[in-house]
């Protein structure tokens, strides 16, 4: 059992808020362990921020084991991008990016030597290094 789960408040009386309202939706993240980041954990509904760190605590904290919750309420978060509004560009930049770069050097390296002198080179270089 998670140590957040463990150390859940416990709570008397009446509710605070109108029971027919809806709730508004707070966002969970979970840090696993101490130095490692916090990820998105799920979404839960609740009246306010302490029923929404108990739901959190009841529904999260059980799953796996964690060491760090934050619960954000849903509007609070801001959202970059989307179905209408591009982030990257649309002209192309593949070469700022480093998947596959080394497949396209070897590609051409071969095409300057032959294998046969790039053994060479490498076996050479090696005596001379050992």
């Amino acid at each position: 059992m998670s140590k957040i789960r463990t150390n859940v408040p416990e709570t008397e009386g009446d509710l605070p808020f109108d029971e027919n309202e809806p709730c508004p939706m707070w966002e969970v993240f979970m840090q696993a362990k101490p130095g490692v980041r916090h990820v998105h954990a799920g979404t839960i509904t609740a009246p306010d921020r302490e029923l929404a760190m108990q739901y959190a605590r009841e529904h999260y904290g059980q799953d796996e084991p964690c060491v760090s919750m934050w619960i954000a309420p849903r509007d609070a978060i801001l959202v970059a991008g989307g179905r209408d509004e591009i982030i990257w560009r649309t002209t192309d930049q593949s070469y700022r990016l480093a998947r596959g770069y080394s497949r396209e050097v070897r590609r051409k390296w071969e095409a300057i030597r032959s294998k046969e002198d790039v053994d060479t080179y490498q076996s050479e270089d090696l005596k001379e290094t050992f």
